[in-house]
């Protein structure tokens, strides 16, 4: 039996390796699992850092496909459990291999087709979001970012599959985790909090010093709370290229324009009452700033 990997113990540890894990996941109809999660385990605040998730088909043959047509096709979902604050780059990149030939139902080889190997993109979805919230649930400070294919994936011949997510954290420094978890919509209709990984910790020390531009003494971010128009002041700034991003506190990229003055003026009166953050970047530098709609 596997030793149980408890919360306590992951954040005992501060590796600079990089973590590869081995997780059992499902993906589309019960038969693919996660055979690596390649997260760090060092970040810093105000950053990115990216983790590359790897799955290949499971060792139960009981699973494998039986479609004589060779046609097995399903939205596939995915979430990632991150601290509130934080966020995920949409619109991710998922690379299908797939096999050249497989066994059908009555055991009979079929060939595949170049359309059985094929580019799919993950895309942010609130219904994900939410039903990951109501049924996995989330510990205090942390949120799930949910997301789906925007079209159906073919994994009748699937051999491999693998994409890559970029997560943004804010100014919070200390050890966090992050959990994932993956399925396709009839199963969680069925029994959606079976298959996520453990916690996989990470350390997030304080960003080194930004430059003028972003600086706190250079940078204000007002009204706070807002009641419909928030400002943007840039007090060093000289065209520069800056790019803002707007986010729920779960994750939701709302809004994204470049800055191309010293003062800006964004309209947020059609936004729900709540927190929510601005994240601003300029080259390989990074703020985030959360304020409240009223």
């Amino acid at each position: 039996m596997k030793k149980k990997l408890t919360l306590k113990n992951l954040l005992r540890k501060k590796e600079n390796l990089l973590v590869i894990a081995m997780f059992a996941l499902l993906f589309v109809f019960g038969c693919y699992e996660f055979t690596t999660i390649d997260q760090p385990t060092e970040a810093t605040a105000n950053s990115s850092f990216d983790v590359t998730l790897v799955m290949k088909e499971d060792a139960d043959d009981t699973n494998d496909w039986t479609s004589e047509g060779g046609d097995l096709t399903n939205t596939g979902l995915f979430g990632v459990l991150i601290p509130e604050g934080w966020s995920v780059d949409d619109n991710i990149s998922v690379r299908v291999e797939s096999k050249d030939s497989d066994l059908d139902g009555d055991g009979n080889e079929v060939t595949a087709t170049s359309d059985h190997s094929g580019d799919y993109t993950l895309v942010y979805n609130a219904n994900q979001s939410t039903m990951l919230m109501d049924s996995v649930g989330a510990p205090t400070g942390y949120t799930w970012w949910g997301a789906k294919t925007s079209t159906e994936v073919d994994m009748a011949f699937f051999d491999s599959l693998s994409f890559t997510i970029t997560v943004n954290t804010d100014e919070q420094v200390g050890e966090f985790f992050l959990q994932y978890t993956t399925g396709d919509p009839e199963y969680w209709e069925r029994n959606p909090v079976h298959y996520k990984s453990e916690p996989i910790a990470i350390n997030i020390s304080a960003a080194s010093a930004v430059n003028d531009l972003l600086s706190s003494s250079s940078l204000s971010v007002y009204p706070n709370p807002s009641y419909g128009s928030l400002n943007i002041d840039l007090k060093a700034y000289s065209g520069e290229e800056v790019e803002m991003k707007l986010y729920t506190m779960n994750g939701k990229q709302l809004r994204k324009q470049n800055i191309t003055s010293a003062n800006t003026m964004l309209d947020v009166v059609n936004l729900a009452a709540g927190m929510y953050v601005i994240r601003l970047e300029s080259g390989e530098e990074a703020v985030t700033h959360k304020f409240v709609k009223k």
